[in-house]
């Protein structure tokens, strides 16, 4: 059995991702007219190049939150994610100590991106690898190797699949 959850993508998310890939856009575009029509000529060029690089960045990330997954095996929760957070992470069933449904916590950015991911060290939990869509859907995997945090779709219905699966394994 293999089960896979695509989750909500939160438009708050979404559009905060999309229209910083379209503000980064267009000032690769004002840099590079700036190179031709004015005397910065080679600086704007090097400030579009550079614009270039975090706009194709910014766009990943974006397209990342559409393509976030969890896939639930006979054996293992697979986190499917971009390598821009963290990437992906394999979860043994038997090495999950509980799962709860939670609110998404503040915490410090340890490495990722704001929104969508990464490690977070954050109060009471301590490291934890998160990787949501939305700021409701949370589910906090308390685990003998680390801790995480993702956001399925249905958070309670996934939660209660996770545990059917870890009881018929045991």
């Amino acid at each position: 059995m293999t089960l896979i959850n695509k989750p909500r993508v939160s438009k708050g998310i979404a559009w905060s991702y999309g229209g910083l890939t379209i503000f980064i856009g267009a000032m690769i575009v004002f840099f590079a007219c700036a190179s031709v029509f004015t005397p910065m000529g080679t600086g704007g060029a090097v400030a579009s190049v550079g614009s270039t690089v975090v706009g194709v960045i910014m766009f990943h990330l974006w397209r990342s939150l559409y393509k976030t997954r969890y896939v639930l095996t006979e054996e293992d929760l697979i986190i499917e994610t971009t390598k821009l957070i963290g990437g992906g992470k394999r979860i043994r069933l038997n090495a999950i100590e509980s799962l709860e449904r939670t609110l998404i916590p503040v915490g410090v950015k340890l490495f990722g991106a704001s929104f969508h991911g990464g490690y977070y060290k954050i109060p009471v939990i301590g490291t934890a690898f998160m990787a949501i869509t939305n700021l409701e859907d949370g589910l906090l995997i308390l685990t003998t190797r680390g801790n995480y945090i993702i956001t399925p779709k249905n958070p309670l219905q996934f939660k209660e699949t996770v545990e059917r699966t870890i009881q018929r394994r045991t």
